[in-house]
């Protein structure tokens, strides 16, 4: 980490929203705690490797490599915490329009033969 500040902190904070940002969309993929576990450590070893880069242009070149990779591989619906305003369960399952809903006869006939169930 001592590396990462000769750098300066806008390197550090771009390389830092960079992990952040791909653990979030990490989580967008995995639905399952433990895939999502396994997928975070492989990507935390990712960026382990590159932390003792010492030349600039090398860090820099990797920053915006990962951006790129973060560019195309980002899930395109982000998951949302579901009691968040816009998260998974907001307007999720909407009503169907009322006449979608109102039954034909024959389906009434089908379904409400409450008489024979003496």
């Amino acid at each position: 980490n001592t590396n990462m500040a000769s750098f300066g902190p806008q390197h550090t904070r771009a390389v830092m929203r960079l992990y952040r940002q791909s653990l979030q969309h990490t989580r967008s993929w995995m639905i399952d705690n433990a895939m999502f576990r396994e997928e975070a450590v492989q990507l935390r070893k990712r960026f382990e490797v590159n932390k003792n880069v010492k030349s600039f242009q090398q860090a820099r070149d990797l920053l915006l490599a990962g951006q790129n990779e973060f560019t195309i591989e980002c899930h395109p619906d982000k998951y949302k915490p579901c009691g968040a305003l816009d998260g998974t369960k907001w307007e999720r399952n909407v009503r169907p329009p009322a006449e979608t809903i109102q039954m034909t006869a024959e389906e009434e006939a089908i379904y409400n033969d409450k008489g024979s169930w003496t």
